[in-house]
C-alpha cells in the first residue's frame, strides 16, 4: 500500500512538472512566432500571426489542459467553475484566431493565402472552431438547445469535443507549416525553425493525449447509454 502511494505522488509530481513546462514553453514559442511582429506592429500581417498564435498556443491549449489532470490551480475547483473558465478561455482563443485569419484573407486579395498548406490548414480549422464553439454553446445551455438540435445532450458533448480536438489539431498542423512560408524563412533561421517546429509538436501533444483519453471514455459512455 505504501508502495503504491508513493508511485502515485511519484506520477503526479512528474505530470505537475509536465504541465507546467508544457505552459512554458508554450509562451517561449509564442514570443518565437511574435518577436518580430511585435517590433513591427504598423502592419497588418503583424496582427495575423500574433493573434493566431496567440489562440492557439497559450490559450486553446491551457483550455484544453484543464481537463488533462494532475493540474493544481484547476484540479481545486469546482466542475461547474471548470467548465465556464473553460468555455471563456476557448471563446476568447477562437474570436482571437477568427479576427488574424480574417486580417490575412482580406488584405491578402490575390487569395494566394487559400492556396497554401498554411492558409488552408489555417481555414479548416477556423472553421470547425465556430461549429465546436457553437456545439459548445449547445452543451451549457442543454434546455435552449433541445429545441433546435434533436440529439442528447452526451452526444452533442462529445461532438463537441471532437470537433475543439480537430480544431485545434489543424491549428497546430497551420502553425507548424507556418515556419515554413516565406516570411517565416526570411526573418528565422533553419535550425530555429525545425527546433520551433518539433517543440510545437511536443507541447501539442501533451494535452491532445489527455484529451483524447477523456474523449475515449465519452464514446463508451455514448454507446453504452
Amino acid at each position: 500500500m505504501a508502495d503504491t502511494k508513493c508511485d502515485n505522488n511519484k506520477n503526479t509530481a512528474v505530470r505537475f512538472m509536465i504541465n507546467y513546462s508544457v505552459r512554458f514553453l508554450s509562451g517561449a514559442l509564442f514570443l518565437y512566432c511574435c518577436w518580430i511582429p511585435f517590433q513591427n506592429l504598423t502592419g497588418w500581417f503583424s496582427y495575423h500571426v500574433i493573434l493566431c498564435t496567440f489562440g492557439y498556443l497559450p490559450l486553446m491549449a491551457e483550455a484544453i489542459m484543464m481537463f488533462v489532470g494532475d493540474d493544481i490551480w484547476s484540479k481545486n475547483i469546482s466542475r461547474k467553475a471548470k467548465y465556464a473558465i473553460h468555455g471563456i478561455i476557448i471563446t476568447v482563443a477562437t474570436v482571437v484566431t477568427i479576427v488574424g485569419n480574417i486580417l490575412v484573407f482580406v488584405y491578402i486579395q490575390t487569395g494566394y493565402h487559400l492556396y497554401t498548406e498554411h492558409g488552408i490548414t489555417g481555414l479548416i480549422s477556423m472553421i470547425i472552431l465556430i461549429i465546436s464553439l457553437i456545439l459548445g454553446l449547445a452543451v451549457y445551455y442543454p434546455n435552449q438547445a433541445k429545441n433546435i438540435l434533436p440529439l442528447r445532450p452526451v452526444t452533442i458533448k462529445l461532438l463537441h469535443n471532437v470537433c475543439g480536438l480537430l480544431g485545434f489539431g489543424f491549428g497546430i498542423i497551420s502553425l507548424c507549416y507556418g515556419y515554413f512560408t516565406h516570411w517565416f524563412i526570411y526573418y528565422n533561421g533553419e535550425e530555429s525553425r525545425y527546433a520551433a517546429l518539433i517543440l510545437t509538436i511536443l507541447v501539442s501533444l501533451w494535452p491532445l493525449h489527455g484529451a483524447f483519453v477523456s474523449l475515449y471514455h465519452q464514446v463508451k459512455s455514448v454507446l453504452n447509454s
